[in-house]
């Protein structure tokens, strides 16, 4: 029952976010405006100053209307103030002193909605220039990785230091594929555009084919990767999961020592399936056990990479309904730990659901 609810309120919040990004700046004044009104409503008739509430509506404002919108509301605002309290004009207190009040008041709602519309439009603008490196770098990208493939296909190499100079480069390029992707997809993620859907997925093949996605660099660095399945199926968006696993799979890859072992194992717990990705790396500090999660955080000293895999794949396992989470010892290893739900009966006859339209 509680991923039910967990589902229905990601769908309405991706809804909401969607519903108001397509409505025009006149409809979203319309909508703040009669928010702002019930604010004033209920100010006259309990007789107590709800002027703080008055920044939820300048702020859905400037959001989603802009500047101009939010400067609407932010001019109505304290002007409802001021007449409520002209008309009950608080004991101790004169003309003079609800107008400076006003005045002070039209300020500052005045200021909050020009950083909240130069936010949104630094956000959107961040959003697109992003969206366009990334197709620019897309297609050269997977270009290079196909050609190198079709090179080892149509003229095997016998030389061993030639093999792994191109092994290396496939390597290198799928890492760099991965990078672009993640750029386009954590930003589709955090505005809700990102197609999620969930459907019936048996684990094993989902499993195999994050392996191997990751499998040249496991040979390259000379890491074994072990299974251990304890849960068959679960109610996920395969593609989602598989590349969370991939992402997880790159980072144990990157910190495990030669001739050593990376284990990915799932278990159920409860109405949840429980997936769990371990190296034997030099660990997390125990600081960095939640910040590492944030967009381009990374541990210091530590090897390269571009800080948002982990932020993708915490997007992503959070638009399914779970959550992830890590477990690190230094000297030690880490193991990441991320949790989706399990397939029931139930959801065999409901079929896939799209979260995201």
């Amino acid at each position: 029952m509680k991923r039910r609810r967990g589902r229905r309120r990601i769908k309405l919040l991706l809804f909401l976010n969607q519903y108001f990004e397509r409505q025009t700046p006149i409809s979203i004044g319309l909508f703040a405006m009669a928010f702002a009104l019930l604010i004033s409503a209920i100010d006259i008739g309990l007789r107590i100053e709800l002027f703080v509430l008055y920044i939820f509506p300048i702020y859905f404002a400037a959001w989603f209307g802009g500047r101009r919108v939010g400067d609407l509301l932010a001019v109505y605002a304290p002007a409802a103030v001021f007449l409520n309290q002209i008309w009950n004009l608080p004991m101790g207190m004169t003309r003079v002193d609800v107008t400076v009040s006003m005045l002070i008041r039209l300020a500052v709602y005045l200021v909050f909605s020009y950083v909240v519309a130069k936010l949104r439009s630094s956000t959107r603008m961040q959003r697109q220039m992003t969206e366009f490196i990334v197709h620019d770098l897309r297609s050269p990208v997977s270009s290079a990785i196909t050609g190198l493939q079709t090179l080892q296909e149509m003229h095997p190499m016998e030389d061993p230091i030639e093999r792994e100079l191109v092994d290396m480069a496939i390597v290198s390029n799928n890492r760099a594929l991965d990078l672009v992707n993640s750029l386009l997809d954590v930003a589709k993620l955090e505005s809700g555009k990102m197609p999620v859907q969930l459907e019936v997925t048996d684990l094993e093949p989902m499993i195999q084919a994050s392996i191997d996605h990751v499998a040249l660099w496991a040979q390259t660095n000379q890491v074994q990767i072990q299974v251990q399945i304890g849960a068959e199926r679960a109610y996920i968006d395969p593609r989602l999961t598989s590349r969370v696993l991939a992402n997880l799979l790159s980072n144990a890859l990157k910190y495990s020592p030669a001739e050593g072992a990376v284990r990915i194992r799932t278990e159920v717990v409860g109405n949840m399936v429980r997936f769990s990705v371990q190296d034997q790396g030099p660990g997390i500090p125990p600081e960095y056990h939640r910040s590492i999660f944030g967009a381009f955080e990374q541990v210091k000293g530590t090897k390269g990479g571009s800080g948002l895999g982990l932020t993708f794949c915490k997007l992503a396992v959070e638009a399914q309904g779970g959550k992830i989470w890590l477990e690190s010892t230094l000297g030690r290893g880490t193991r990441m730990y991320f949790t989706l739900p399990l397939a029931t009966p139930a959801d065999e006859m409901t079929g896939p659901i799209q979260l995201v339209q």
